[in-house]
């Protein structure tokens, strides 16, 4: 009997087997590499947002700014008959004392945008002397177009009393920005568009 009582307890004493190790050990490996992915992801969806926000804060800036420059400028027209070209890259207007304002998009290359790490809108209130960028750094604006109508000025008259149309300059603004980071998955994207009607009527 003892015998058979230190078998017994022998084979109780038994550790794990080499299969169930490597069951345990693979388990808890799917599991870290579980936790890490969802960490990972969880990270770049917070700067993702994150960015989204700094991206919509600083174009709703650019957006009131230009709005207030069409509205309280007027559109500069060239002589009749020629026209405007719509869209535009470009929106050139005239203040009330009859300097040329400019607003335009540079390429990140450009002086204008130095330090911005990112191609930006620029504005000119000295007939295209001197610029000041108006985003922000790491803001990327990839499209910037003007539509401007009517395209003919309608302050210009075109005999005795006459004019070529009786439409208030109306000014479209279309802008496709992003923010600048090294990870696509934390890239964040918007697309503005607004109109604005100008305050100045010259007739």
């Amino acid at each position: 009997m003892t015998g058979v009582n230190q078998q017994k307890a022998g084979r109780k004493r038994r550790g794990f087997t080499t299969v169930e190790m490597l069951v345990v050990v693979a388990i808890f490996s799917i599991g870290s590499v579980v936790i890490a992915a969802t960490y990972v992801n969880f990270t770049r969806l917070h700067r993702r947002v994150a960015n989204a926000e700094l991206l919509g804060q600083d174009l709703r800036f650019v957006m009131e700014l230009l709005v207030r420059t069409a509205r309280n400028n007027t559109v500069t027209y060239p002589p009749l008959p020629a026209t405007l070209v719509s869209p535009s890259s470009t929106l050139a207007l005239t203040s009330s004392g009859g300097t040329p304002i400019f607003i335009r998009r540079f390429a990140t290359s450009s002086s204008v945008c130095a330090g911005l790490n990112a191609a930006c809108l620029a504005l000119s209130t000295d007939a295209g002397l001197n610029w000041g960028a108006i985003t922000g750094k790491q803001i990327a604006i990839n499209r910037f177009e003007v539509y401007v109508t009517p395209t003919a000025n309608p302050f210009e008259t075109t005999g005795i009393g006459t004019y070529q149309n009786d439409q208030q300059p109306r000014v479209t603004f279309l802008i496709d920005a992003a923010y600048v980071t090294s990870s696509t998955l934390e890239k964040a994207t918007l697309r503005l568009q607004t109109s604005v009607s100008s305050r100045v009527y010259l007739r």
